[in-house]
């Protein structure tokens, strides 16, 4: 059951305001139980940090709320082991990727996972791309067009012959803004490719997710794993609105409370929970730029965040994951992530 204009209306109403409030991390209309993962009992979820330190301001929204909302502890980070370095030739999906000009920088290497190979749309011939996130491939305020990407990320002993893949291309995040709609960056490919992801095969296509929607992923570091769609999407806006720590980024104005923050908030994602006891994650650092798909390869969306219900700090694999429809992703990139070229 699609979710009510009445719980649209709620979501829509409460959602100016919350990221005002402290310890608020999102906002979305999913599944109530995520134990019992009733696709058809569906809540106004807001998620907070820690769930002892509800802001009262919130428990007031939803003492007067005319349909079901609950709130949830959970945070969301970047996913940024025993990860597959290796290189693959030809390129595909499901595999590690990252900038050239950081494999000697003392901050460390931001490895991530390329999701998938596809095309452009906009450009006079199509251009061949790998499909990954703006934090794996972009990261920070000194990228710039055409620098060096390789597959895969630099070993101990530094990189690896012939790992030049080709150079980026674009990105979409908001950078210099507290609210976008994408984590994503596209490559250009000089080498070899396949339209497939590692140990899922070809992608068969795009299509969009839905509650209860039986999931996969090939990361980098957790490989292959699987999960369940617990967002609904029958309307843009039961999509979530989640906000996570961009530390590499400079600080930008939060317009709710006036204040500088580094802070990133994406509206229209959808959030992913791990289907247990099939994985027993869903998704650790490195997997970010994976691909997520349905059960027949299509790409539903790119994964860029994990969720943790711990409020501790300590970042460990993630049961949920945070992931922009792959519409959205073709738009704004102007890219096709269909088999067919």
């Amino acid at each position: 059951m699609p979710a009510s204009d009445a719980m649209i209306a709620v979501k829509l109403s409460l959602e100016p305001a919350i990221f005002g409030l402290a310890g608020v991390t999102g906002i979305d209309i999913g599944m109530r139980d995520e134990e019992s993962l009733d696709p058809d009992d569906l809540a106004v979820r807001i998620f907070v940090q820690d769930a002892s330190q509800i802001p009262q301001e919130i428990n007031d929204m939803l003492g007067q709320s005319p349909v079901p909302a609950v709130v949830m502890q959970r945070r969301f980070e970047p996913t940024a082991t025993l990860p597959d370095t290796d290189p693959h030739r030809p390129v595909a999906g499901g595999t590690s990727v990252g900038a050239a000009r950081f494999v000697n920088s003392p901050s460390g290497f931001p490895a991530g996972t390329l999701g998938a190979v596809g095309q452009t749309t906009r450009t006079p011939t199509p251009i061949t791309v790998g499909l990954s996130n703006h934090h794996v491939l972009a990261h920070d305020s000194l990228r710039d067009f055409g620098q060096e990407i390789i597959q895969p990320e630099p070993g101990v002993l530094g990189r690896f012959p012939g790992d030049r893949i080709g150079s980026l291309l674009s990105w979409d995040f908001p950078e210099i803004v507290f609210s976008g709609t994408a984590d994503a960056a596209i490559c250009s490919i000089e080498v070899d490719t396949a339209a497939e992801i590692r140990d899922v095969g070809a992608v068969a296509g795009t299509t969009s997710e839905f509650p209860g929607m039986l999931v996969r992923k090939r990361g980098r570091t957790t490989g292959l794993t699987f999960g369940i769609v617990t967002t609904d999407n029958s309307h843009p806006s039961a999509r979530g609105t989640y906000v996570s720590t961009c530390a590499h980024l400079p600080p930008v104005n939060n317009p709710l409370t006036g204040q500088p923050t580094i802070m990133r908030q994406l509206t229209g994602q959808f959030q992913v929970k791990v289907d247990f006891p099939q994985s027993i994650f869903f998704s650790d650092h490195g997997d970010s730029g994976s691909v997520v798909l349905d059960s027949d390869n299509n790409i539903v969306g790119l994964l860029h965040g994990s969720g943790y219900v711990d409020n501790n700090g300590a970042l460990g694999p993630a049961r949920f994951a945070v992931v922009t429809p792959i519409d959205v992703v073709q738009q704004n990139l102007g890219i096709s992530m269909a088999a067919t070229f």
